[in-house]
């Protein structure tokens, strides 16, 4: 017995499916026409440039401390009417600051539970 099944998004499809990766997701009869469709799930992490998104760990005044899978990144910024010296003693105490609450983290991922 042979049966037709529509797929949508054909070429992204067919483009996974000749590198031998495989493919997730839904297939269902459509009520209309009584076709089989197959509805492949639009997974972000395939798209190419794709960056996961980072978890903050902690927040300061002027900085933060955020994870990403594989970095820990610290961000800094101060106001330029602080001037030259001011600005680079408050972005070295926030970096020490953020750091030493780094050394404290046990060395387990953090997931966004959002």
């Amino acid at each position: 017995m042979k049966k037709e099944v529509l797929l949508l998004n054909a070429l992204a499809v067919m483009e996974r499916l000749e590198q031998g990766k495989s493919v997730e997701g839904g297939m269902s009869k459509d009520p209309e026409t009584g076709c089989i469709v197959f509805r492949p799930y639009n997974r972000l992490s395939r798209e190419p440039g794709y960056v996961p998104p980072s978890v903050t760990l902690r927040e300061t005044a002027n900085g933060a401390l955020r994870q990403t899978a594989q970095r820990n990144k610290v961000v800094v910024s101060v106001k330029r009417r602080l001037g030259n010296i001011r600005g680079a003693i408050e972005i070295l105490s926030q970096v020490r600051e953020l750091t030493d609450y780094l050394k404290t983290l046990i060395d387990k991922p953090v997931t966004n539970k959002q």
